[in-house]
């Protein structure tokens, strides 16, 4: 098993809370994205940002009973590794490193971000929270 930073334990019975935390910023973007306006892009961006980390909590905290409390995002991409193993496909484990790796870009760097690149991002949300929810479904 590799090396995790810090984490706390979470009953798995809470993994559905988060997921539904991550549901409701799926539903937020899409209104967001419906808009089509190229000022709330940024926005767009940092909400698929946040429902793939949350998704990835669930994940974990289904699997494991565990969450990071890492300030570094790059741990909640590491223990999702740790706790799921073999079942995280090399697609999505691949999607939601390079999701996670634009958080700081997105959200702390003050980079305006494009129209084409919050769609893009968003899609890839949506892509791995299709699959987190099945993967909820078998854990």
């Amino acid at each position: 098993m590799a090396r995790v930073d810090r984490t706390k334990r979470v009953d798995p019975g809470r993994a559905d809370g988060f997921a539904e935390v991550g549901r409701r910023l799926l539903l937020a973007g899409r209104s967001v994205a419906a808009q089509r306006d190229p000022r709330h892009a940024s926005g767009l961006a940092i909400l698929a940002v946040h429902a793939v980390i949350v998704f990835a909590d669930a994940l974990s905290i289904a699997s494991s009973g565990r969450k990071s409390t890492s300030p570094d995002h790059a741990a909640t991409v590491k223990l999702l590794r740790s706790s799921l193993g073999a079942r995280l496909p090399k697609e999505m484990d691949r999607l939601v490193e390079r999701v996670v790796a634009e958080k700081d870009r997105f959200e702390y760097q003050g980079y305006v971000a494009t129209a084409k690149e919050a769609d893009a991002v968003f899609a890839k949300a949506e892509r791995f929270a299709a699959w987190a929810e099945s993967a909820l479904i078998d854990l």
